[in-house]
């Protein structure tokens, strides 16, 4: 529309009049009364404000409420979107527009509306809660998204009157953001103008380049989609098959990734038609695929059947790659009506299907990963973590696999099968040892391919560990790993610390209970329940030295020194022993470091870290330093000679190559009863090279395994595998 219609010395009423007409032409059904009200509102609020580019600021809510008015959105979207920079922009209030529209209208624009005022440090992560916000409107009401996009496709078409920074900035954050969550939602249509948009200012010299080519090359183009699609819909009539058929150039910037991904230049992507067959049924679908392999060879592994297995985001269709005369490919794509619709408009089409109502349910597969996502980001209180997350899960591609009984399970490319287990259920998840792939046994960080069957292995008995955050791909997962962490562990620190602040109070020989102290010592360290304090001194945010400072300010005599995290007494454990016994049964976060993998024999030290207990290593273990001069961190530890647990321990082996080598080693370790949890064997120059992680009971029954090897024919060397891991971050 004519932005001088909006201009302070134009007329509202005339200018109000025009636009109801623009709607109504537009989509003839809609109600208008609520919109021209919006409309005037609209106008008063920014009167007297400019665009960058001169016009008047209300020619960009117009522009966005008619480009929600083209895909036939509902009155109360069309007004929310005159309306959705008044809260933001003017000086209208939240309360005020509540009284003139009402919450569901106020609901839409809050939903679409910047956090401004939120306290926080950089505009990453100002942007990361304003992202959170979206979200978290969007599953009240999903015309908040639908409205995001039409206002950041506006500001796209009209953003060449910003500086270049500014531009820059956005249309990145509209690759990074709002192309991949608009493909998340299946709204194809939206995401490649949003795209070609972006990759215009983004990339000008590309951009130019490819345009002149696609220019240049439409008659060609031109004359090899009728080459496609003239005998097809031949072909289809005889079969009596009512079909549409549109041959189109794929989208700018797909061109562009694609010669990026390939590294080749525009002359050589030979898949950039696409001819879309859309016919009335499914069955008609495959019926269509039939004829199309009878006239063209596919190529095989360009076929896809996403009516049988959809895309996450609801998308359906039949996908084949064929060839046609001189070498020529051109991907074919069959589907629906209803089909084409969603894929093109995705939740839009969503919303207009189910007539209006704009809750999701169970049933809509299109928006399950958005209600997913809603509920993992609430275990992310960290902004930039959140941000992180939030891009990680728009961009990644899928794989689909079966669980034994046959159901599909649509899993991020390269999830692992703890992922998996997660994906059934959570507590399948947490007590997850390992899973069978195909029948065969497989680790849990085992990565997952398409196609395969999976079967999850677990025991009641087995717990998560930070670790496994390591293992994992989905935000599922993640979010029930760090669930269980934060919960279970809080409990283990505040026993740990309740623990060693009672033994610390002990060694003051004081006559008054403990527990006589505890108000004036939580305002003394300004911390507001004994449960906390309990919990910062067990994870190692509280140091007790500082605690025993209350004590110090008391008088309260101390018969020895207040460092008492490095020798812990008796009653720490309930034992004779003056130092934490490990490998036993005590109730307290016991976790042997990676860095170095203990076992029972070996000369150990413990470190109190930061939410994570104990944590014990050999002494001879570079990472030991690290906490050589924190005497409030060292803690005694001795192994406990009555356990019976197994331990991680690496060996190497070299020896001459030759027949039955491995089978007389793998003896030595059966005679034992030891498990290989993982083998590696290189051969060079006759010489075999091997490396087993094994199961250990204790160092004296390494002792005898060594022992053994080292009598097997040919073998010179056999060793435990010192090279440390220094990357582990062990000490913390």
């Amino acid at each position: 529309m004519d932005a001088s219609l909006f201009l302070p010395s134009a007329s509202v009423d005339e200018a109000a009049e025009l636009f109801v007409k623009k709607i109504q032409d537009v989509n003839p059904r809609i109600s208008t009364e609520l919109i021209e009200k919006a409309f005037r509102v609209s106008w008063q609020a920014h009167l007297n404000q400019l665009r960058k580019s001169g016009e008047p600021y209300l020619a960009h809510p117009v522009a966005v409420s008619l480009i929600l008015a083209e895909q036939h959105l509902d009155s109360v979207t069309i007004a929310a979107a005159l309306l959705h920079d008044v809260l933001e922009d003017t000086t209208i209030s939240r309360e005020t527009l509540a009284e003139q529209f009402g919450e569901e209208i106020v609901n839409l624009v809050d939903g679409v509306t910047k956090i401004k005022t939120f306290q926080i440090k950089s505009r990453q992560e100002r942007q990361a809660e304003t992202y959170r916000k979206m979200l978290l409107s969007m599953a009240k009401d999903l015309r908040v998204i639908i409205i995001k996009f039409a206002d950041r496709l506006h500001n796209l078409r009209t953003l060449k009157y910003l500086d270049p920074d500014k531009i820059k900035l956005i249309a990145a954050e509209t690759l990074d953001i709002y192309a991949p969550l608009a493909h998340r939602l299946g709204m194809a249509r939206i995401k490649w103008e949003l795209e070609d948009l972006a990759f215009k200012h983004l990339y000008w010299d590309e951009y130019k380049d490819i345009v002149a080519k696609v220019v240049a090359s439409r008659t060609e183009r031109e004359s090899v989609i009728d080459s496609f699609v003239a005998p097809l819909r031949k072909e289809l009539e005889a079969e009596k098959l009512e079909a549409t058929i549109v041959g189109r150039p794929k989208h700018f910037y797909s061109i562009y990734r694609k010669m990026v991904q390939r590294n080749k230049p525009f002359e050589e992507i030979y898949d950039l038609l696409a001819i879309r067959v859309i016919v009335p049924t499914v069955r008609d679908c495959y019926h269509a695929l039939g004829v199309i392999h009878s006239m063209w060879n596919p190529l095989q592994e360009r076929f896809k059947d996403y009516i049988s297995t959809p895309k996450s985001n609801g998308y359906q269709s039949l996908h084949t790659t064929v060839f046609g005369d001189n070498g020529i490919v051109v991907e074919m794509q069959i589907r629906t009506w209803e089909m084409n619709q969603v894929a093109e408009d995705g939740v839009a089409a969503h919303w207009l299907y189910k007539s209006g109502n704009n809750e999701m349910t169970k049933d809509d597969k299109a928006l399950a990963w958005l209600k997913n996502l809603i509920e993992w980001q609430k275990d992310l209180t960290d902004s930039a973590e959140f941000f992180e997350f939030f891009k990680i899960e728009l961009f990644h591609a899928e794989i689909f696999v079966f669980t034994p009984r046959g159901d599909l399970i649509s899993l991020p490319k390269g999830a692992t099968v703890l992922d998996f287990a997660f994906s059934i259920h959570t507590a399948i998840g947490l007590h997850c040892i390992g899973g069978k792939i195909d029948g065969k046994i497989e680790s849990i960080n085992k990565e997952l391919k398409s196609g395969q069957t999976i079967e999850i292995l677990h025991l009641k008995s087995k717990k998560p560990s930070i670790d496994w955050l390591r293992e994992v791909k989905t935000p599922k997962a993640r979010s029930a790993i760090r669930r269980w962490l934060k919960n279970t562990g809080r409990q283990e620190s505040i026993d740990l610390g309740k623990k060693m602040t009672q033994v610390a109070y002990k060694k003051l020989h004081s006559t008054a209970p403990f527990n006589d102290h505890i108000p004036g010592l939580l305002q003394f360290l300004g911390i507001n329940h004994v449960d906390r304090l309990y919990e910062m001194v067990g994870n190692g945010e509280l140091p007790i030295a500082r605690v025993m400072q209350f004590f110090q300010t008391k008088k309260i005599r101390k018969s020895v020194p207040s460092n008492v995290v490095s020798k812990l007494m008796d009653t720490f454990t309930g034992r004779s022993s003056k130092a934490i016994l490990v490998g036993g049964n005590e109730d307290i976060m016991v976790r042997f470091a990676k860095c170095c993998n203990p076992i029972p024999g070996d000369p150990i030290i413990g470190f109190i870290t930061r939410g994570r207990g104990i944590s014990v290593h050999r002494n001879d273990c570079p990472n030991s330093s690290l906490f050589e001069n924190d005497q409030e961190r060292r803690i005694e530890v001795v192994w406990d000679k009555g356990e019976e647990k197994k331990y991680d321990v690496s060996l190497e082996l070299i020896s001459a190559d030759r027949s039955g080598l491995l089978h007389e080693i793998s003896q030595v370790f059966s005679d034992f009863g030891v498990n290989i949890n993982e083998a590696t064997i290189k051969t060079i120059s006759q010489q075999a090279r091997c490396i087993f992680r094994v199961d250990i009971r204790n160092r004296n029954q390494l002792k005898q395994i060594l022992r053994k090897l080292q009598g097997i024919k040919g073998v010179a060397k056999i060793s435990r595998i010192k090279e440390y891991n220094n990357d582990s971050n062990e000490p913390s």
